[in-house]
């Protein structure tokens, strides 16, 4: 799964980049034009929190791509490039200053769905060529989407707002619309606007989309201080962690993800599963043998588990659950598996 981070020029998104992946900032800005990979981890407190209980060998968050894109102008040099990548994202990041935010985030939505508009009259353009030759249900099937889809454009609707059947999703997603795609917002502030919430809620109710509010170069600080000096200096500033961990977890819920955990003494670890995934799957995401072979799983919800501290006081409790292949995985879930070879 990949989110796409864009931005117009100075926006910071390739500082931001380069603080959720590692990658360094002087690789980047040597070569501005081009695109840039590099994995997040997904960092969960819940996680920390049971590293602190079990004290594992290892402890492994969950991952996501970010894919890093040259200044965003659909209209420029780079649209090739963009457009290309743009099709292939599963999520969109995009960052602005907040001195002109909502103008700047109407424009990049504006550009979308222009985009979309173009993708869609053409095709509609193409089967009507096609139906001079042949008539089929499958051609009017498609227009009646592709008239929905374009009424709700032309009211300046973004298609993942909308609501479609299943099989309407699936025709939907072989367009690769850009508009149909999450999208989030990172307000890039200075220092000193960082205290004010007002333009975060302002944005978030303009344009319906999950928005975060950070500064770029105070999370660069954060990420060059030891752990104790960290906690102290963002008491100072008022905030409880890095605004950067906040955005890996954002991103990775409109990726619609969710964790679910496994623990012990060797490991505790993150395993990243689609929204609505039954245990049968998830234990697949482990390994296809616990897939094929599922028996049952052994659920601990991360609450309970963390209120009553131990295993064994959450069995005293009732609160030990066995599980069959349909049970739905929610987030947060503790699980083993009982499979056979």
């Amino acid at each position: 799964m990949r989110v796409t981070l864009l931005g117009l020029p100075q926006a910071g998104q390739q500082l931001i980049f380069s603080l959720l992946t590692g990658v360094p900032l002087e690789s980047i800005i040597q070569k501005p034009l081009e695109a840039h990979i590099g994995i997040s981890l997904v960092r969960d407190p819940r996680v920390t929190a049971l590293k602190n209980i079990f004290n594992p060998k290892k402890t492994t968050f969950a991952r996501i791509e970010f894919l890093l894109l040259p200044d965003f102008d659909l209209r420029g040099s780079q649209k090739e490039l963009l457009v290309s990548e743009m099709k292939n994202a599963d999520e969109f990041c995009f960052v602005v200053r907040t001195a002109e935010a909502a103008a700047e985030i109407a424009a990049f939505l504006s550009e979308l769905i222009v985009y979309d508009l173009m993708l869609v009259e053409k095709r509609l353009e193409n089967i009507e060529k096609e139906r001079r030759r042949k008539v089929s249900p499958q051609q009017d099937k498609e227009i009646e989407l592709l008239k929905k889809i374009n009424a709700a454009l032309e009211q300046e609707k973004l298609l993942s707002t909308q609501e479609f059947a299943p099989n309407q999703l699936k025709d939907l997603r072989a367009y690769q619309l850009l508009t149909l795609k999450p999208i989030v917002i990172v307000l890039n502030a200075i220092e000193n606007e960082l205290s004010d919430r007002q333009l975060v809620q302002t944005v978030k109710q303009k344009f319906n989309l999950p928005t975060i509010q950070l500064c770029a170069e105070i999370e660069s600080e954060i990420s060059r201080l030891e752990a104790g000096e960290q906690s102290d200096f963002m008491q100072a500033l008022g905030v409880d962690e890095p605004a950067l961990d906040k955005i890996s977890r954002l991103t990775f819920e409109g990726l619609g993800l969710i964790s679910f955990f496994t623990v012990g003494e060797d490991e505790v670890r993150a395993w990243p599963i689609r929204r609505e995934s039954k245990a049968q799957e998830a234990g697949g995401a482990i390994h296809s043998d616990i897939e094929k072979g599922f028996v049952r799983s052994e659920l601990m919800k991360y609450d309970d588990f963390m209120a009553a501290g131990s295993e064994e006081k959450l069995k005293e409790q009732g609160k030990f659950y066995l599980k069959g292949r349909d049970y739905i995985v929610e987030d947060g879930d503790i699980l083993s598996f009982r499979f056979s070879s």
